[in-house]
């Protein structure tokens, strides 16, 4: 698959939106569990990327 993301770089909001909205629709994420920093603009963001578990 490759190296793991630990951290990820966005030049604003806008783009790690369009990033997130992404990474949704093609269905991306739900291939990928796990969670990376969010850093926007240089500065540290709190954002829960972790998969969440159906309940059956």
């Amino acid at each position: 698959m490759g190296k793991k993301i630990k951290k990820m770089n966005f030049s604003s909001k806008k783009a790690y939106r369009r990033w997130l909205a992404y990474g949704h629709a093609t269905g991306v994420f739900a291939k990928t569990p796990g969670h990376v920093k969010v850093y926007i603009r240089g500065r540290p963001h709190k954002v829960k990327h972790v998969r969440r578990r159906r309940r059956k």
